[in-house]
């Protein structure tokens, strides 16, 4: 895999690095130039496998960025500047995206967002209303705030009707920005590993068995996206573009696994078990989570299971130890995804070998990572104003319909307004409807670009399930339920979206468009250009 460090420029991983493994930077200019080109390319994805062995391999041509089943790493620290050149190398198609009409929509336009990051969303920095029509280039200029926190984030394309199968061809990548959180004793002395998980639902061209994502197999063929659909198709999760990818853990060893979920829908309960050779049993290892989205929790949180559904991420320590603390044998264990069923292949994520001489390594306390907690909570007497997002997916047309508060996206209508400096609480919910076919009842994971919010998350502790009061970027709404999030609208003005981040139901119109404006109802308009300075209010 391929990344990028400030100052350093893209480089393919050193020769004799563990493909998985991430080292620091060691140089620092400030400014991070990156070039991503999108373009049609062929790799290839094992099709079946046997105890981690590959028993078929499938050829696919899909879209890309500079030619890989996932996008390079890209490595920043806060008060850089992220000069990234987007390419769109594409062709024509003359095919419209999700929801579109209008043939000049082209299903190969695409654009850039810097998915977690509180950055300006005017000019070139993370605009996503920015559109590259095939043979268009652009050089985004992205300024990270100095207070900007330490974290996993990552960047996708966010072209509206396109994210799905734009996104679904594995154009996605990690964006790591390094901070305070990475020179905790514990923390700084534990080899780090990214996973970057996608779901790629490549079809089979029978003439050519080339499997493909090309625009006839997909644009007229939105049920791919459906549920039920990913599962009945047999494809398999990729990490960092490979399936069930092997990884190494000394006994007593601690290392840091940054999860991603790239995927466009399915969620994710990752576990790290093995089965007792005398008893057949199931054995879990703890993961202790140490951040969510990016943002440090400023505690340490042992859990059994890590729930991700699309756009999540999760930082957690895994400690190769048993209960008693004493070093795990030597042995093969697997991340294993617990919504599936304990017998079936597809639940194997990754294999986990255990060996090596031994190491104790500590983990760190709640006492060390607690100052490191970016954010203080939202109090009831900060609260200056309410707003309400009622997520729906109408399903009695082709295609479907996506719905925020009765609405479907459209581009032209004027965006909701919110005040810079504002502190609101969001009511946002995924109404059922009994009896009433029209709709799909079902989850939406709710998506806020720019700033992030505080709720109540449940997590899958160990002993049992517990609740915490975090804050995230994305959250998942389950089918009748309603969530409470507060947020601050701080430092940009200008215009971004809340979203679905099931991504066929963002292209299906669920999805607004918002507006942070200067307090008094005046808008704030900034000159063309250097869109990392615009939208920037001291």
């Amino acid at each position: 895999m391929e990344k990028t460090n400030a100052g350093h420029g893209m480089h393919p991983e050193h020769p004799h690095q563990h493909p998985h493994e991430h080292p620091r930077p060691h140089e620092h200019s400030g400014e991070v130039d990156v070039r991503l080109e999108v373009k049609y390319a062929i790799n290839k994805i094992p099709s079946v496998l046997v105890d981690g062995q590959a028993q078929g391999i499938d050829t696919v041509r899909l879209r890309s960025y500079n030619g890989k089943l996932v996008g390079p790493t890209i490595e920043a620290r806060p008060g850089d500047t992220l000069n990234i050149l987007l390419d769109n190398q594409l062709p024509m198609t003359h095919a419209p995206g999700a929801g579109h009409e209008d043939m000049s929509q082209d299903i190969n336009t695409t654009n850039l967002h810097v998915h977690g990051l509180h950055v300006s969303p005017a000019g070139n920095a993370d605009n996503v209303m920015l559109e590259l029509v095939p043979g268009q280039q652009l050089q985004y200029e992205i300024k990270i705030p100095r207070d900007h926190p330490a974290g996993t984030y990552w960047y996708h394309p966010h072209k509206h009707g396109s994210v799905a199968i734009q996104v679904s061809n594995g154009l996605s990548g990690a964006l790591i920005i390094r901070g305070d959180i990475d020179e905790v004793p514990a923390i700084k002395a534990a080899r780090e590993k990214i996973f970057v998980i996608q779901q790629i639902p490549y079809v089979i061209n029978d003439q050519t068995k080339l499997g493909q994502v090309e625009p006839g197999d997909t644009v007229n063929g939105h049920n791919v996206f459906f549920p039920g659909n990913w599962e009945n198709m047999k494809r398999r999760f990729t990490i960092n573009g490979e399936v069930e990818p092997t990884l190494q853990l000394r006994p007593g060893e601690v290392q840091r696994w940054r999860f991603i979920h790239a995927g466009f829908r399915n969620n994710l309960q990752l576990k790290l078990v093995r089965r007792d050779p005398k008893t057949g049993a199931e054995e879990f290892l703890p993961q202790y989570l140490i951040a969510l989205d990016g943002i440090t929790t400023g505690s340490i949180d042992p859990l059994e299971a890590v729930e991700l559904h699309p756009a999540y991420r999760a930082d957690v320590l895994v400690r190769a130890t048993d209960n008693q603390g004493k070093a795990l044998p030597e042995g093969i264990y697997w991340l294993v995804d617990g919504t599936q069923d304990a017998q079936a292949e597809s639940r194997k994520l990754a294999r986990i070998v255990v060996k090596g001489p031994r190491v104790m390594m500590k983990l760190p306390t709640d006492k060390e990572l607690a100052p490191l907690a970016p954010f203080k909570d939202v109090q009831d007497g900060e609260i200056t104003g309410q707003q309400k997002a009622v997520f729906e997916l109408r399903i009695d047309s082709e295609p479907a319909v996506g719905l925020i508060n009765g609405k479907t996206f459209n581009h032209m209508d004027p965006p909701r307004k919110l005040l810079l400096g504002a502190v609101e609480e969001w009511e946002v919910s995924s109404p059922q409807h009994p009896g009433d076919t029209r709709y799909a009842d079902e989850g939406h994971p709710f998506h806020i670009h720019l700033n992030p919010f505080q709720c109540t998350l449940k997590l899958k502790g160990v002993g049992g399930e517990k609740e915490k009061r975090v804050w995230k970027d994305t959250i998942f709404v389950e089918s009748g339920q309603t969530m409470k999030l507060r947020t601050r609208y701080e430092r940009y003005v200008g215009m971004f979206m809340v979203h679905c981040h099931i991504l066929d139901h963002e292209d299906f119109g669920m999805m607004e468009t918002m507006e942070i404006v200067l307090p008094g109802g005046m808008d704030m308009h900034m000159p063309d250009g250097g869109g990392g300075h615009g939208g920037h209010v001291h």
